[in-house]
């Protein structure tokens, strides 16, 4: 699982990683949040930070691209969680309301804010539908690497400090006893959970922390004996439930965020059923056979980790597809796939996850090559070819051999007896890309196969039929959906 988990140019590491990340934390600091009493707060700052990220999309006047980071939006995420967190906390402590009537006012306020920021920028709609979606394929590098960063300082934060924090939910007076300051305690607990809550509505959205922030504990406490106990089954649940429910959501294709999150309800309702089942035993007897219950639950539960290995990689257990008119080159060697031409006069680039090379590029003065389709589709066709058989050479060896795009048999077969290369060279021609407004994606590709040393053409082949991608919000999506269709077509037989 690791080759696949940390290998090179997987598309799915970064969703996966992301979602476990928030989850992970959602799920540990929610403990405090149920057995404290803080769940409206838990349904406000989430909506808050998303009424932020809208702020900030309207101010800068642009959207959160695929696989960009922009400083703004966090900003925007972090700024109105804590501004939010602190009207709470002051007017709690004024107490001339309840404190369920801030939050309530809290939260119809910053649904209104996300949708009104949302309308007065058009260019961000469907960045913000598919937050509020919880998608995670947009996830970047830099995303990701701000998000492991953050998750790692919090959690040494939440677990040096867990006896502070422990007593000065529960027993403030006897904290100042012996001489630890619950304010201090309260501020830690309060500055993590903003922390988490606005890094995990910019990379999963707020559906996705709710749920992370309250079902997992719910059911953690159903069944825990102790609360260290509770702590372990609800990171447990959340870890198991948000990839579990990234793979059920690929193979049913729906949304990845609240497909996690009904997955935890689901274990929430389980665990609530067994503790009841079982409370007519002994209190303490019950309640570990219904822990036990539940970790068995989660694990043998749709998409356990044990079956996501392959999912990493983008490979999911697919079956065998026959070689359609692709030749049996198996005496020749591993076959090398070379960087497609692109001949759209579009660049069809597919944007970074740093944003000082974007700036860079933006500028002409990057000498880092974007990631573009023909780029995406070259790592596709390696699948491809894999799936039916054929064997290929390492994509990252191909691009160190073969750096150039060849436009035709001459120069691909030239280039790779040059770069030493005697086995079969595949290389493809983009000639058309374009997604049109009903979903479709027209597309046209030449595909042929030649041998570098006579320079004989072994396989041609071509898709230009439209593909459907009616559900794509993304550059990603775009080539996931539709990547198997155009290689099924030019590679002929049956594909998925």
């Amino acid at each position: 699982m690791m080759e696949f988990l940390f290998g090179p140019g997987l598309l799915f590491r970064n969703a996966v990683l992301g979602g476990l990340l928030v989850a992970l934390l959602c799920s540990l600091l929610g403990v405090y949040v149920v057995l404290r009493r803080l769940v409206l707060l838990g349904v406000a700052l989430p909506q808050a930070g998303a009424a932020g990220i809208a702020a900030a999309f309207w101010i800068t006047g642009h959207a959160h691209h695929p696989g960009s980071v922009h400083t703004s939006a966090l900003l925007g995420s972090l700024a109105a969680t804590f501004a939010a967190l602190a009207a709470l906390i002051v007017a709690q402590r004024v107490r001339r309301s309840p404190a369920e009537w801030g939050v309530g006012a809290l939260f119809a306020a910053a649904s209104a804010a996300t949708v009104l920021f949302v309308a007065l920028n058009p260019t961000g709609d469907l960045e913000m539908t598919n937050l509020l979606r919880g998608e995670l394929l947009s996830l970047g590098d830099a995303d990701l690497a701000i998000l492991a960063v953050a998750t790692a300082a919090a959690l040494l934060l939440f677990f040096a400090f867990r006896r502070e924090i422990l007593l000065a939910s529960f027993d403030a007076e006897f904290a100042r006893t012996i001489g630890r300051e619950p304010g201090r305690a309260d501020a830690l607990l309060f500055g993590l959970l903003g922390v988490a809550i606005a890094l995990g509505v910019m990379d999963a959205g707020p559906v996705v922390v709710f749920g992370f922030l309250v079902l997992p504990a719910l059911a953690a406490l159903r069944v825990a004996p102790g609360l260290g106990a509770a702590l372990a089954i609800s990171a447990a649940i959340g870890v198991v439930c948000s990839v579990s429910g990234f793979v059920l959501a690929y193979h049913v294709d729906l949304p990845t965020g609240p497909t996690s999150v009904a997955l935890a309800a689901g274990v929430w309702l389980a665990a609530s059923a067994a503790s009841r089942l079982l409370a007519l035993g002994g209190q303490r007897r019950a309640r570990g056979a219904a822990a036990t219950m539940l970790v068995l639950l989660a694990l043998l539960g749709p998409g356990s980790l044990s079956g996501c290995s392959s999912f990493f990689g983008l490979r999911p257990a697919e079956p065998a597809l026959s070689r359609g008119t692709l030749p049996d080159l198996s005496a020749r060697g591993p076959v090398v796939v070379a960087r497609f031409h692109n001949e759209t006069g579009e660049p069809l680039r597919i944007p970074s996850g740093n944003p000082l090379k974007e700036v860079e590029r933006a500028v002409g003065s990057s000498e880092d090559p974007a990631w573009t389709v023909p780029d995406a589709l070259q790592q596709r066709a390696v699948h491809e070819l894999e799936r039916r058989g054929v064997a290929v050479a390492p994509l990252e060896a191909d691009r160190a051999a073969l750096p150039g795009a060849p436009a035709d048999a001459e120069s691909a077969a030239r280039s790779a007896r040059e770069a030493g290369i005697r086995a079969p060279v595949l290389f493809g021609t983009l000639r058309r890309f374009t997604l049109t407004q009903t979903g479709l994606l027209l597309v046209r590709l030449d595909l042929a196969i030649v041998d570098p040393q006579s320079g004989d053409l072994l396989w041609t082949g071509s898709a230009r039929r439209p593909v459907p991608v009616h559900s794509a919000l993304t550059a990603q999506e775009v080539l996931l959906d539709a990547g198997p269709k155009i290689f099924a077509e030019a590679f002929g037989g049956e594909g998925s």
